[in-house]
């Protein structure tokens, strides 16, 4: 009786150690990025201003990303516009003013896609926006 009691007593034990239970709640998934690419027109013309707006938002809120934005012809890049970095989630450009090229002639009538793509809290999503330049 004895040596089945001590036996109970051991395989008791060893199933005790070792395995610490947590209260604690798994952490909540962050919300998917959105990213939103707005812009005066789908038609600038050349050598004009044109004025694009990106907001990159996470649960409805603003969040800090940093945004690559270029030109795509058939999906293959034929011009970098930029990469910038932004605390409020939000970037706004104008395309031809001083220091930012407008659109040149060599691109009148061709279809492209101006695309931004916004890395933040871990993700990346990207928006394309097409246009056609007069």
């Amino acid at each position: 009786m004895r040596l089945l009691l001590a036996a109970a007593i051991v395989l008791a034990a060893s199933g005790c150690g070792g395995h610490a239970t947590s209260t604690a709640a798994p952490p909540k998934p962050k919300p998917p990025i959105r990213v939103e690419l707005t812009a005066d027109s789908h038609h600038p013309r050349v050598g004009k201003p044109w004025h694009y707006e990106v907001r990159v938002t996470s649960g409805g809120k603003p969040v800090a990303a940093r945004i690559h934005l270029q030109i795509l012809f058939g999906g293959v890049p034929v011009g970098q516009v930029g990469r910038h970095r932004v605390a409020g989630g939000v970037w706004r450009e104008t395309l031809g003013i001083p220091g930012n090229p407008p659109f040149p002639e060599r691109a009148k009538g061709i279809r492209l896609v101006f695309e931004a793509i916004a890395r933040a809290i871990g993700q990346t999503r990207k928006a394309d926006y097409w246009i056609v330049v007069r």
